[in-house]
């Protein structure tokens, strides 16, 4: 027996400090090559990198086999800037963006989940060949890889692993009238890219993801205060410069297509927005709003999953404590008020929790969360006029 003492039994969560920042991280699947040597890059395999430097290390060159991947990769750096991190898996030519994103297949998923979840926007990408099939606009790859995509961004939302999809919209025959209109669909988890900025039959996967991966949740990749995203030439995925389409943009748009736009008098060119391929009237009809929830859903997740099967006191009535309601409502309002109302995020949060709910039989806590999003200026009206006197 030891002698006589005190003890200090320190708390470390006394202070109920914040969670770690949720990032979003993105992910990449795209066209590529085993390329032979120690430490080189495996088709197949899942890489996590920070730099450009990086992916030349393991043999993803200028030149070369590799030179369609570096050409991304390099695009998501030049945008993103080194230290940004980025998964991604190179594919044989023969597998496509179906394929990619089939969750039957070690393509995506695999790359999902050896992330273990991290990744929160996951870019598709295959190199086009000569044998494609053009359907509804684009090579019809395009559209079976979007259902495939929805579903395997629900299967991982479905065990709080949530990620949205950008899907290289190839091979665009240059025919609006064409073009399958998504703004009738039910795909929330989805956009299609359809713009590149080197006038070839892909869309510049490499450079949207690097916008995404270097702005905020809840910003559109469209906002005009973050700059242009090039410089000097954008193009539609049928070679040809998007000035040649100007009068059908809007038609484009319509049907819940990203490209890429000019703004008179203002040099550069910029994304049209953030569309995913669903009705107006869908909550998440933008990457940025659904990327937004995805984020709060893992905040809360995180804190109530400590109190999972935790003892409920109940009041002489059979009503949940007081004290009970008081604490929950205030942990996940804390949370995410700290985390994403104060960045900025979210305008406002709510949470309510019903004492009155038999959790005595039924063994189950309903909690009703409340986010107040922010509103976008997409549209901006000016009433201008001459007039005789200033009021």
């Amino acid at each position: 027996m030891s002698l006589p003492n005190i003890k200090f039994n320190i708390s470390s969560s006394g202070l109920g400090l914040l969670q770690a920042d949720i990032q979003k991280i993105p992910g990449f699947v795209l066209t590529g090559a085993t390329v032979t040597g120690s430490n080189k890059v495996t088709v197949g395999t899942s890489y996590q990198i920070f730099s450009l430097e990086e992916a030349v290390n393991l043999g993803i060159e200028e030149t070369g086999t590799n030179a369609f991947a570096y050409s991304h990769l390099k695009s998501f750096y030049d945008e993103a800037k080194k230290g940004a991190e980025l998964w991604f898996m190179l594919v044989p030519s023969t597998i496509t963006l179906e394929d990619q994103a089939d969750l039957t297949k070690s393509y995506a998923k695999k790359l999902l989940s050896d992330a273990s979840g991290k990744i929160r926007i996951l870019g598709l990408l295959k190199k086009s060949g000569t044998t494609e099939t053009i359907t509804n606009g684009l090579d019809n790859d395009t559209h079976l890889a979007v259902v495939k995509a929805q579903a395997l961004a629900q299967n991982f939302s479905d065990r709080y692993f949530p990620v949205r999809v950008l899907i290289s919209g190839n091979k665009f025959d240059g025919l609006v009238a064409n073009l399958k209109d998504y703004s009738t669909t039910d795909y929330n988890k989805v956009s299609i890219l359809i713009a590149n900025n080197d006038g070839s039959k892909e869309a510049s996967i490499g450079l949207a993801l690097g916008r995404l991966a270097s702005i905020p949740t809840q910003r559109k990749i469209s906002r005009v205060k973050d700059g242009a995203v090039e410089p000097f030439a954008a193009y539609f995925t049928n070679g040809e410069p998007i000035s040649t389409l100007d009068t059908a943009w809007d038609a484009i748009d319509t049907k819940n297509y990203t490209f890429l736009r000019s703004f008179a008098n203002k040099s550069g060119f910029y994304f049209t927005g953030d569309k995913t391929l669903t009705k107006s009237t869908d909550d998440f009809n933008s990457l940025a709003r659904g990327l937004v929830m995805d984020e709060a859903i893992l905040i809360a997740y995180t804190t109530l999953v400590e109190e999972l099967s935790d003892e409920i006191p109940v009041t002489e009535t059979g009503t949940i404590h007081p004290a009970i309601i008081k604490g929950w409502q205030n942990s996940i309002e804390r949370q995410i008020d700290g985390l994403m109302v104060e960045p900025g995020k979210l305008s406002g949060v709510k949470a309510f929790i019903d004492a009155n709910q038999d959790v005595l039989v039924s063994n189950n806590v309903d909690v009703q969360l409340q986010l107040l999003p922010v509103g976008y200026s997409d549209f901006i009206t000016v009433n201008i006029g001459f007039t005789t006197t200033l009021e």
